[in-house]
């Protein structure tokens, strides 16, 4: 049976930097992207060094994905005073500076490694009135939220894996009224994976609860003071054990977003969730009060076969984004996760970074498939006014969407499928049962697909 439910398609670009692209040569794939005050699209990464190391890169393009050659060196700024970096947060504040944290290794920093706060000025060049020489030690962290504009959190785990969350401003000043004299201690609770700023400026924190191996999902919640917030699910505190102990493969949340009614979407991974047929990957759905809602998806869960990296809204529905098959891949689901469609596969590799640049484009980050992974945008538009068909797969009848297509058609089966113009000719055909075929290649025009005895025309845009 067909359930009709209206969401969205999704396009690539074309008027954004070179048929939807940006490429920024001598960079592998962008780890995080913001926006300037005038709109202007900063990402950093990092290229590998001639000693084989990771050199911190930071690079500038307009809004529309044309780099900015005034910024740095032909658009690009490099940071090579260290043999590795691994960045873990990147904010341009109210005033254009450019705040990069990341890990920072040298063979001479004892310990072998250490958690800097830099800022750079919006021309590249750093910023020498910031800590020192343009640097602030924070000697913590390795999951930063930074979508407040007044402040960060910083999560750390030590070595008896006890966690805390810390607070900063973009000074790299901590927050002494924060928890208890700056930190909150989560000792014998979760490790976070994610934080999220709420709507009422609560925190909530998520990932596994426990100690490996006897972990479980985890998610909680703090006041904007730092404080464990009881009337959130059970005393604070809500979990789940989904995997038996000896299994090695544990479970955890990775993201969280906030949607219009004040719930909670989470993606983790944990395959006893979704059985051994799926991969792991799944959304749940939570109250404000820190409550599962058992009727989203089956039992609380939506379980997807693309690996989820990222979670935005889409008006109503959740888009996610991950790696699957042939490539990474954007899936709408359907807001009670009862059903969900691959919407768009996209041309860069490593997605690491999405952020919606006004109302209905979405900027993606990570590398380009064909050119040894350089650091790579692209730029997506969602169409929300066409309607999309959620079908049952088990369905016998044959289903073909979104008609007109433009970069990817849709089965709603598993199916062999051949695709002639208006003269008969074969153009594209499959081997082997699949769901969906790229036709961005096909000019525009009428088409049709024959799988079997059934014949359907389609439109081309």
């Amino acid at each position: 049976m067909a359930i009709p439910v209206y969401s969205q398609t999704v396009s690539l670009d074309n008027t954004f930097g070179q048929n939807g692209r940006t490429v920024i040569p001598n960079t592998s794939e962008i780890h995080f992207l913001d926006f300037d005050r005038q709109g202007n699209i900063i990402v950093i990464g990092y290229p590998t060094n001639s000693g084989g190391g990771k050199d911190l890169t930071i690079a500038k393009t307009t809004s529309n994905g044309i780099i900015d050659n005034s910024f740095g060196t032909d658009g690009v700024v490099k940071v090579t005073d260290y043999d590795y970096i691994s960045p873990l947060g990147l904010k341009i504040t109210d005033d254009n500076k450019i705040v990069v944290i990341g890990m920072f290794s040298n063979v001479q920093i004892e310990g072998g490694y250490e958690n800097i706060m830099m800022r750079f000025n919006e021309n590249g060049t750093i910023d020498q009135n910031f800590g020192n020489n343009g640097k602030v030690n924070l000697n913590t962290g390795y999951i930063i939220n930074l979508e407040s504009d007044d402040f960060m959190l910083i999560a750390k785990t030590d070595s008896y894996q006890n966690a805390s969350i810390l607070k900063y401003n973009y000074e790299g000043e901590s927050d002494e009224s924060f928890g208890e004299n700056g930190t909150v201690y989560l000792t014998n609770s979760i490790s976070p994976s994610c934080m999220k700023i709420l709507n009422d400026g609560s925190i909530v924190i998520a990932g596994t609860y426990n100690s490996y191996p006897n972990t479980e999902l985890g998610l909680g919640k703090l006041t904007p003071a730092g404080e464990l917030d009881t009337n959130f699910a059970n005393n604070g505190i809500w979990h789940l054990d989904v995997k038996q102990d000896f299994d090695f493969d544990h479970e955890s949340f990775f993201d969280i977003v906030e949607d219009n009614n004040g719930n909670l979407i989470l993606s983790g991974f944990g395959r006893s969730i979704c059985g051994p047929s799926w991969n792991g990957a799944f959304l749940s759905k939570f109250s404000s009060g820190g409550i599962l809602d058992t009727d989203f998806g089956e039992n609380g869960f939506y379980c997807s076969n693309t690996g989820i990296s990222l979670i935005s809204l889409i008006e109503d529905k959740y888009m996610i984004a991950g790696y699957h098959n042939s490539g990474e891949k954007i899936t709408i689901v359907n807001d009670d996760g009862k059903s969900g469609k691959e919407a768009y596969t996209f041309g860069i590799l490593y997605l690491r970074d999405m952020k919606f640049q006004g109302d209905n484009k979405i900027i993606l980050g990570g590398g380009h498939q064909a050119s040894n992974a350089d650091a790579t945008l692209e730029r997506v538009v969602v169409n929300t006014e066409t309607a999309i068909q959620f079908n049952d797969d088990s369905s016998k009848e044959l289903r073909i969407f979104p008609n007109p297509a433009k970069e990817t058609l849709y089965f709603n089966r598993e199916t062999v499928f051949e695709i002639m113009d208006m003269q008969g000719r074969i153009l594209l055909k499959s081997a082997l049962p699949v769901k969906s075929v790229r036709i961005a290649d096909l000019a525009s025009g009428v088409y049709f697909v024959r799988s079997g005895n059934s014949v359907q025309k389609f439109i081309k845009e």
